[in-house]
């Protein structure tokens, strides 16, 4: 049986400012859409990020100051590169109208429409590298050091999977949710 090699539907990167170490993917239009969006103690699970109904949060290692984003919509699974990120995990994504990044003051990161076919359940698998090195630099620089992908397809909803988790903030995250 030959495998299917899905579509990439769109591709945008930004330069995102991330106030507070996180940002959030969230339905503008949904009722309580900060409420929404999946507390810290959910992500420390997996140490990077969790979703859920329209929301979800991703932590970063830069704390105040920019990271390089990149968003990739897809007709079904990529194949996945581990080996070029530190930490990747997927979760799925219900949502009821748009799925748009913003960061935690509101402001829209400027990309497409992560729930591209419409509402209803997708798979995300979000890949970071450089967040240890972004806890040290700050954001700062002309070039942010710490990068994100976010890959989104329709899927059934599944529980969340961690592909790789091999980054010291993660652990950090992984480690004080298992000491309570």
């Amino acid at each position: 049986m030959e495998r299917v090699v899905p579509d990439l539907i769109g591709a945008a990167t930004a330069r995102l400012s991330v106030p507070e170490g996180q940002y959030a993917i969230l339905s503008p239009e949904a009722e309580d859409a900060q409420d929404s969006v999946p507390g810290t103690g959910e992500v420390a699970a997996t140490g990077l990020f969790a979703a859920g109904t329209d929301g979800a949060l991703v932590i970063t290692g830069t704390d105040h100051g920019d990271i390089g984003i990149r968003v990739e919509l897809w007709s079904g699974a990529p194949a996945a590169d581990d080996t070029a990120w530190e930490d990747v995990v997927e979760d799925s994504y219900t949502a009821t109208g748009t799925a748009h990044v913003h960061n935690v003051e509101g402001r829209p990161a400027g990309l497409p429409d992560l729930a591209w076919s419409g509402p209803g359940t997708y798979r995300m698998r979000v890949s970071v590298r450089g967040r240890d090195l972004g806890a040290d630099d700050g954001g700062s620089g002309p070039v942010p050091v710490e990068e994100h992908l976010i890959q989104v397809w329709p899927a059934p909803e599944a529980p969340p999977h961690a592909r790789k988790l091999s980054d010291e903030l993660g652990e950090t995250w992984r480690r004080e949710a298992a000491d309570g």
